[in-house]
């Protein structure tokens, strides 16, 4: 296996797993039970992770405020980054959110670009100030508004990584848009730092994708798909085959979205050291 970077788990499931209630946002555990979130990102590193997404999935988005935390996201993204630090040295922190939810699939009407742009401009710029390396658009499903993030993104001076959730029907297509190749193609034109897919089966589709990659991106492709929901994940060896599968065909940073714990990772890193190229 070419040389890889191992990314982190999943930080949801795992707080959903500690007790976080139905409904709520992992955001407020940051300010209310930060040791748990801390946990998280500590058993991520520990199992190989070299770059954690700090836990501010929702700072872009009003979500925050149907919770009663609106003004809060530069508190959160203070904190976050912080609890992401003391996983250990060595670490790239990235600030990381996900989508608005003001774009809606079929919806009649759509926010302007420049009010998407402006909600993703004061999260990145919160989580700039709070010191990330790296900022990061994930779980992004409709193209205009990825390049809206990447754009705010940029504007905060730090390189930005995005990845698109296609739909699950094994197609790698975004909802009611361009095939996933084609989104990630028109992002790295517009300057990603890395760009990739999360939340998708680990497999074949998955695979076809990072060889199409290794051959037309001239950045990094991001891997972060599922390991599945309670009851229904996949284990760690299975995950890491089909991860490790990918990462031979071309995807070159690696980790893993909902259902991944660090037993994920371990099993990911190992595949990747025992594949890795010797000199």
């Amino acid at each position: 296996m070419p040389e890889v970077l191992l990314l982190d788990g999943a930080m949801g499931t795992a707080l959903l797993a500690a007790g976080l209630p139905a409904g709520a946002l992992p955001e407020e555990w940051v300010l209310a039970r930060p040791a748990e979130v801390a946990a998280v990102h500590a058993a991520h590193a520990a199992a190989g992770a070299r770059i954690l997404l700090t836990c501010t999935f929702n700072v872009a988005s009003p979500r925050l405020g149907d919770r009663g935390l609106a003004g809060a996201a530069g508190a959160i993204a203070a904190a976050a980054a912080g609890l992401a630090r003391t996983a250990g040295p060595g670490l790239r922190i990235a600030g990381a959110v996900g989508p608005t939810g003001l774009v809606t699939p079929g919806g009649p009407e759509r926010p302007p670009a420049s009010e998407l742009r402006g909600w993703y401009a004061a999260a990145f710029g919160a989580l700039a100030a709070a010191g990330v390396e790296l900022l990061w658009a994930e779980s992004q499903w409709d193209l205009d508004e990825a390049r809206a993030a990447l754009a705010a993104g940029r504007a905060a001076g730090l390189p930005v990584a995005v990845t698109v959730t296609p739909l699950p029907d094994g197609e790698m297509r975004l909802p009611g848009g361009p095939p996933a190749a084609e989104a990630l193609r028109a992002l790295a034109a517009d300057g990603a730092a890395a760009v990739g897919v999360n939340c998708v089966p680990p497999g074949a589709a998955l695979e076809a994708l990072a060889s199409w990659a290794s051959a037309h991106l001239g950045v990094p492709l991001v891997a972060k798909p599922s390991a599945g929901l309670p009851g229904a994940i996949l284990g760690p060896g299975p995950f890491a085959d089909r991860v490790a599968a990918a990462a031979r065909a071309g995807a070159r940073w690696i980790g893993g979205c909902c259902g991944t714990g660090a037993e994920h990772l371990a099993a990911l890193a190992a595949r990747a050291e025992a594949q890795s190229p010797r000199g």
